[in-house]
């Protein structure tokens, strides 16, 4: 489960399926290819899986069962970043500030 933008996929798809051109609209900075690794990664971690089209294109990614049981903490992770977020991103700039 490690990496930047995994949390931020998991988040993304805990609402439901989306396209990659959604995941990518949501997370504004990520590289196509950062994505497609990171989605690769969650799909062998059992986290997602693609979602099929009618024509047996992949339409998107879900959240597997067990990507679903991370929903609460992924809840608790946005609660405390509405709640702490100025505080700590005024934290992370004073500490880029000290030589």
């Amino acid at each position: 489960m490690a990496g930047k933008w995994k949390p931020a996929i998991l988040w993304a798809l805990s609402t439901g399926p989306k396209r990659f051109s959604e995941l990518q609209a949501a997370m504004p900075g990520i590289a196509h290819k950062v994505l497609s690794q990171q989605l690769a990664q969650l799909q062998r971690d059992g986290m997602v899986i693609p979602v099929e089209a009618g024509d047996r294109t992949q339409a998107g990614y879900m959240l597997t069962l067990l990507g679903g049981t991370l929903r609460p903490a992924l809840n608790a992770l946005a609660s405390w970043g509405k709640a702490h977020g100025d505080r700590a991103s005024a934290a992370v700039q004073k500490t880029e500030r000290i030589p």
